[in-house]
């Protein structure tokens, strides 16, 4: 809830027009709590045009080399969101990052023990909002007509709620 995913997406769309049709391509691939390599292996092999049904019907291991053969000499950046535990990029087929810089891996993580497992080369940490800040964000989705024109306990109990949130952005 603290926008983790909204700022990958933010990446993903600013990276998206520019990126793809000059150089590369960008792959979002959404990992769930129960990690699965094939789901992650399908939604790369769909975007690197890949996926197919005999593609399917390939082993883990035959379906790493077939991504890697493509990735290896092409630049592209691979946006894993969601990460609860390390994922062995070699399995996936994502080639490992190199000197020449032609590929980047970025992920969320709720655990510094996942940045960690997975070798980041950079770490940021998502804040929640300051106090005042999440009051702003409370009143723009609440709207101004709803908290003024409501009820005469509506700004209190606003307040209230917003302070209950913790300045995270899902919640408020």
């Amino acid at each position: 809830g603290i926008g983790k995913t909204t700022l990958l997406k933010q990446i993903y769309n600013k990276l998206l027009p520019d990126f793809q049709n000059k150089f590369g391509v960008v792959i979002w691939v959404s990992v769930s709590k129960d990690l699965r390599l094939e789901k992650i292996q399908e939604l790369i092999g769909i975007k690197i045009g890949l996926f197919d049904k005999a593609w399917r019907k390939k082993s883990v291991k035959d379906k790493a080399s077939d991504i890697f053969k493509i990735l290896k000499d092409k630049k592209f950046v691979l946006l894993m969101d969601g990460l609860w535990e390390r994922v062995d990029l070699t399995k996936v087929g994502a080639p490992l990052p190199d000197s020449k810089k032609l590929w980047k891996i970025v992920f969320t993580t709720r655990s510094p023990e996942i940045c960690s497992l997975m070798e980041a080369d950079r770490q940021f940490k998502v804040k929640c909002l300051a106090a005042k800040e999440a009051w702003k964000l409370f009143q723009t989705m609440i709207g101004d007509k709803t908290l003024h024109d409501g009820h005469v306990e509506a700004l209190g109990l606003a307040i209230d709620i917003s302070e209950e949130c913790y300045g995270l952005p899902l919640a408020l």
